[in-house]
């Protein structure tokens, strides 16, 4: 009976059988009475076809309906679900949009606002530019969103490029810029500190976007690193994912670019003798239920708290950051965590827990202290290489003097070499002559002596010869006067 063939069968005997009526009425009605009850006949039938046609379409609305709403009422408690979680569950083990954007919000406390996809418009001196806040991927036909962008605010700047997955991420850092102009699509920057060359080049490269950061971005581990399933804990990615998204931009000696990523890959893996002490964590599994104070007892905002996340003790102050729950961290026998070497010493010694293994972490960077340090150090490096380029001037000035003082010098040098020789020639002649001189005041002093000795014989010979001849003269003398006193006599 679910044929349509029947139906139709039967129903074209029923038209066929109230023709046959008509024809029998012929006799005995009038025309008109005739044509009206065809043409009611007709208009019944007609009626009946699109009457089965409503029914038959209204059955399968009703029926895609009733499938509608169960399938709305499905979606809408997953969308509860998704919204608010498992509110049968006393602790959901799922997240919940909620849950995801209270994480959104704790991960963006310290983040502050961000612009992409900005395009430069224009340089308008060294370190200047404007920028136009429009996101590129944005159609033109929708009206762009006020960027508010107040003048005087301090931005920090990057250039953006794409990766595979077709994500515009930062790329170069330009510098850190002060907003001098602002409208709702465009702002003004100069830049605070002088930008090094490779940042002049990025900047004015052409077909490029622009990141505009309202703070500087902060360093973590969780940005490089991984969950995995075996470890059950995030572990450093490994070297080639990280030459991804650490490039050797400048290029560094490979060495040194090896060591780079390995600080990053070795994030949570086991640590090795030579780490130094404040880059091990120690992996500890508790052996009783613990609790930890997480939240401070003060409830402040940002502004109150002097622009600090954490009080002295490492407890949330900013209300976003606060676990709430009454501000504890609760463990269980068996749980598992990660905790910096200090804290996990005094756990272990108060036999809360037990350790598993010793983890290194690279140190995290300060970037603003970071950036504004290296500026420093290359200000003071160039200061000293200005220093030294003076002093070189200075020694270079010194020794061309020095070298024409010494060119002088050896002038000088060769003349009084001339005269030295002509002194020494000299001196070899008068050598020479002094010597010859020598031999002849040696020989005459020998003919002298020879001559005085000769002399002193002499004198001696003639004081003896006159002794002598005295003596004969006396003695002659006195004969003589003998004689004559003989011969006087008579």
């Amino acid at each position: 009976m679910n044929n349509p063939l029947v139906f139709q069968a039967i129903g074209v005997l029923l038209v066929l059988f109230y023709i046959f009526l008509l024809v029998m009425c012929w006799k005995t009605w009038r025309v008109a009475h005739i044509l009206f009850a065809f043409f009611t006949f007709a208009a019944a039938a007609t009626f009946l076809i699109f009457a089965s046609f409503v029914l038959k379409t209204h059955a399968v609305w009703r029926k895609h309906f009733e499938q509608h709403v169960v399938a709305v009422a499905k979606l809408e408690a997953e969308n509860q679900k998704y919204l608010h979680g498992d509110l049968e569950d006393v602790q959901q083990k799922e997240d919940s949009i909620r849950s995801l954007r209270a994480s959104l919000a704790t991960a963006e406390v310290d983040r502050g606002r961000i612009w992409r996809e900005c395009r430069p418009v224009q340089q308008l001196g060294p370190g200047a530019y404007r920028i136009n806040t429009v996101p590129l991927s944005k159609p033109e036909t929708e009206a762009p969103q006020p960027n508010g962008i107040a003048p005087k605010s301090v931005l920090y700047a990057f250039t953006e490029q794409e990766t595979p997955e077709g994500y515009r991420v930062p790329a170069v850092y330009l510098g850190e810029f002060t907003v001098s102009d602002a409208t709702a699509t465009e702002v003004s920057l100069a830049a605070q500190l002088p930008m090094g060359p490779d940042q002049v080049q990025a900047a004015a490269q052409g077909n490029t976007s622009w990141a505009l950061y309202e703070i500087l971005p902060l360093d973590s581990h969780e940005a490089f690193a991984e969950h995995d399933e075996t470890e059950r804990r995030m572990l450093g990615m490994d070297k080639e994912q990280l030459r991804e998204y650490l490039p050797n931009r400048h290029g560094l000696p490979e060495a040194e670019y090896q060591a780079l990523l390995e600080r990053f890959q070795r994030y949570n893996r086991e640590a090795t003798d030579q780490d130094p002490p404040d880059n091990l964590w120690v992996l500890v599994e508790f052996e009783k239920a613990h609790e930890i104070q997480v939240d401070s007892e003060l409830n402040q905002s940002l502004l109150d708290a002097g622009g600090r996340f954490f009080d002295s003790s490492g407890r949330a102050l900013e209300r976003r950051l606060q676990r709430g729950e009454e501000g504890t961290v609760k463990f269980r026998q068996g749980d598992t965590a990660v905790f910096d070497k200090d804290t996990a010493d005094k756990l272990v010694s108060d036999g809360v827990v037990k350790q598993i293994k010793v983890l290194y972490r690279r140190s995290l960077h300060d970037f603003a202290f970071f950036f504004r340090d290296a500026l420093y150090r290359h200000m003071s490096l160039d200061q000293e290489i200005q220093r030294a380029q003076r002093d070189a001037a200075i020694m270079t000035e010194m020794k061309a003097k020095a070298e024409a003082e010494l060119a002088q010098r050896q002038q000088e040098k060769a003349k009084v070499e001339q005269d030295l020789a002509g002194f020494q020639r000299e001196l070899n002649e008068v050598t020479a002559y002094h010597e010859a001189l020598q031999v002849r005041w040696s020989q005459t002093t020998q003919r002298l002596s020879e001559l005085f000795r000769a002399n002193v014989q002499m004198m001696d010979e003639l004081t003896r010869t006159q002794f002598e001849m005295a003596r004969q003269i006396n003695q002659r003398v006195q004969q003589a006067s003998a004689a004559e006193d003989a011969s006087a006599q008579p």
